[in-house]
C-alpha cells in the first residue's frame, strides 16, 4: 500500500470518477485505474463495483475512506502548520540590553524598525552583563546588546565596533576647561569606580588609571553609567565612562572630553545558539548596526567607534 494509491482512491471517492481524479493528480486516467487496482490487490478486498463503466463504492470502501480522510486531514493540518512556520514573523521580539544602550542607541534603532514592523510587540529587559548572559543561555530573549561578551556556551556573538570611553565632569568643574583629559589631571579628584561581577571587563580602564591610583579618591562605586553620570551631574565626582549615555546627560550640566590614553571597549550583539534569524530580527540587527555607526560619526556626541 503506497501513498500515491491512497491518494488516487481518495480523489475517486471525492470526485466520483477516475477522469476527475486524474485531473486532480495531474496524471492520465489509465494511471489512476492502475493505482486503484494495485491498492485493491494490496488490501485484499474490492473498493468499487464496476457497472457499465461506472464505479460504485463498496461498504468496505466507505469504511476505509473514513480512516483515509482522517489521515489526510491530519496531513493537511501539518502542511498548514509548516506553511505558517515558513512565512511567520513573530509578533514579539525580546531584547536584553545594558541601561546605556537601552536609553540611547536602542530607541533610535526601534524608531526606524517600527516603520517596517509597526504591529510587532517589543519587550526590553535592562540588565547587567551577568543577567544578560543568563537570559541568552536560557533562551529568554531573542537578542542582547551591550559590551561584547567573551566566548560562552549557548551564545552566538556579532561584533559592532569599539567605543571610546570619555571623561565626564560637571560643567563648572575646573577640568571642564581642558580640551583633553589625562590620568595626571585626575590627581586629587574623586573618581568614580565601576563595580561588576566580571571585573575583567574593566581591566583596560583600571590600567589607564593605575599610575595615579594612590593619588585619586575612589569612594563612590557604581554599576551603571547612568548612575555615574547622575553622580557627576550632582558634583559628587568625575569619571571615565562609556559614551552612549552621555547623550542623555549633556543637557544636565555634564560636559564630555576625550580621555588620553584612549580607552576602547568592544560592543556587540548576541543571540542564543541555534536560533533562527527571522526577517524582523535580521532587519532590527541591521538597523542597530547602522544607528551605531551614525552615532559614531556624530562627533558632538563624543561617540567614537572603530572596527
Amino acid at each position: 500500500m503506497k501513498f500515491r494509491q491512497i491518494e488516487a482512491f481518495r480523489y475517486i471517492m471525492l470526485r466520483g470518477t477516475t477522469a476527475a481524479a486524474a485531473t486532480e493528480m495531474h496524471v492520465s486516467q489509465p494511471a489512476v485505474s492502475r493505482l486503484l487496482s494495485d491498492l485493491e490487490y494490496s488490501l485484499g478486498f474490492s473498493l468499487f463495483d464496476r457497472r457499465k463503466g461506472r464505479l460504485y463504492p463498496t461498504h468496505e470502501a466507505a469504511e476505509f475512506f473514513r480512516s483515509v480522510e482522517e489521515s489526510f486531514l491530519g496531513l493537511e493540518k501539518l502542511e498548514s502548520v509548516a506553511a505558517k512556520i515558513r512565512t511567520r514573523t513573530p509578533s514579539e521580539i525580546k531584547i536584553a540590553s545594558t541601561s546605556a544602550i537601552a536609553s540611547t542607541l536602542l530607541p533610535l534603532a526601534l524608531q526606524e524598525h517600527k516603520k517596517y514592523f509597526p504591529d510587532e510587540r517589543v519587550t526590553i529587559h535592562t540588565d547587567s552583563m551577568s543577567e544578560l548572559v543568563m537570559k541568552l543561555q536560557t533562551n529568554s530573549v531573542d537578542l542582547a546588546i551591550g559590551l561584547e561578551l567573551p566566548q560562552l556556551i549557548g551564545i552566538e556573538r556579532e561584533f559592532i565596533g569599539n567605543a571610546r570611553f570619555v571623561f565626564a565632569a560637571r560643567s563648572d568643574h575646573p577640568l571642564a576647561k581642558k580640551e583633553v583629559i589625562t590620568a595626571q589631571d585626575l590627581i586629587g579628584e574623586s573618581v568614580l569606580t565601576v563595580v561588576d561581577n566580571s571585573p575583567i571587563y574593566w581591566s583596560e580602564l583600571g590600567g589607564a588609571l593605575s599610575s595615579v591610583k594612590p593619588l585619586i579618591k575612589q569612594s563612590i562605586m557604581i554599576d551603571t553609567s547612568h548612575t555615574g553620570y547622575a553622580m557627576i551631574a550632582a558634583g559628587m565626582a568625575v569619571g571615565v565612562l562609556e559614551p552612549f549615555a552621555a547623550r542623555v546627560w549633556k543637557g544636565n550640566d555634564v560636559v564630555i572630553r576625550p580621555f588620553d590614553p584612549a580607552i576602547y571597549y568592544p560592543y556587540g550583539l548576541a543571540y542564543p545558539t541555534n536560533t533562527r534569524q527571522h526577517k524582523s530580527l535580521y532587519s532590527l540587527t541591521e538597523t542597530i548596526r547602522n544607528v551605531a555607526q551614525s552615532m559614531a560619526e556624530f562627533n558632538n556626541d563624543c561617540i567614537v567607534m572603530r572596527k
